[in-house]
């Protein structure tokens, strides 16, 4: 351990968090936008225009169920991956694998055009990457003191 009991956190990690951070506080932006949408009385509603809500699904699946608890949780796991708690450096590689798989598939249910679709993956695999090099692994290493 450095002087004054700070460990030095290798510049992977430290990118790795600050994406975290990133994408936390986008998925929490885009969260709290769509709670405003739904909370202000929306003058459109496909479902009554022989639509088939896809606005109104979209929109309370990214307040509600989705992006909000994955923010916190998000975040969580930077601070935690940050320290080198190894439960943590494995959940994020368990978080980042899941995000690399699904949001493609929703994004395709959903129709999303190919950006949308190949954004998280990108992400995803840069993150697990950053995660994966030497410097982090031995960062977050289970090792006994």
């Amino acid at each position: 351990m450095a002087a004054g009991g700070r460990r030095f956190v290798p510049l992977q990690v430290r990118i790795a968090v600050t994406g975290f951070n990133a994408v936390g506080a986008v998925m929490l932006t885009l969260a709290l936008t769509a709670l405003g949408v739904l909370l202000s009385g929306m003058q459109v509603d496909p479902v009554a225009q022989g639509g088939t809500g896809y606005l109104d699904f979209v929109l309370f699946f990214n307040a509600a169920l989705f992006l909000s608890p994955l923010a916190g949780v998000l975040v969580f796991l930077g601070v935690r991956v940050r320290r080198g708690e190894h439960w943590a450096w494995l959940s994020s590689l368990v978080f980042w694998a899941f995000v690399g798989t699904m949001m493609p598939l929703l994004a395709w249910v959903l129709e999303a055009p190919l950006g949308l679709r190949l954004l998280p993956v990108v992400g995803a695999a840069a993150m697990m990457a950053l995660l994966m090099t030497p410097q982090a692994r031995l960062h977050c290493a289970d090792l006994e003191d």
